[in-house]
C-alpha cells in the first residue's frame, strides 16, 4: 500500500465511531506502520498525518472508550514516542503536546 492511502485510511479511522474496536485497534497499527516510514514521507503527506494526529488526539476521550473494549493501554509496551497506543495518557493529562513552527528560508 502507498504512503498516500496509508494516510488516508488512518485519517478516515481517526473521526469514525461506529465501526467495531478491532477496525480502531487497526488504526493505531497504521499509524505504527507510517511512523517507521515517517522519514520517506513528502512534506505534504506529513501535513496530512499530523492533521490527522491533532484530530485524534481531540477524540481521544472517546477513542480510548471505544477501544479499550479490546484493549488495556495500561498494559502497552510501545515506546512513548508512539503516543497513539498510550491514548488513556493523553486523556488523563499525563501525556500532552506542543505544536511549533520551524521557519526554512530556501536560497533562489
Amino acid at each position: 500500500m502507498d504512503n498516500s492511502r496509508l494516510i488516508r485510511n488512518y485519517g478516515l479511522e481517526v473521526d469514525e465511531f461506529e465501526t467495531s474496536p478491532f477496525e480502531a485497534l487497526h488504526m493505531l497499527h497504521i499509524r505504527s506502520c507510517l511512523e517507521k516510514i515517517i522519514q520517506q514521507l513528502t512534506y505534504e503527506e506529513k501535513l496530512k498525518l499530523y492533521t490527522h494526529d491533532m484530530k485524534l488526539i481531540q477524540n481521544a476521550k472517546k477513542m480510548v472508550e471505544r477501544i479499550q473494549e479490546i484493549y488495556n493501554f495500561s498494559l502497552s509496551k510501545e515506546p512513548f514516542t508512539e503516543w497513539w497506543w498510550h491514548l488513556d495518557k493523553v486523556v488523563t493529562g499525563e501525556i500532552s503536546f506542543s505544536v511549533s513552527i520551524d521557519v526554512q528560508v530556501n536560497a533562489v
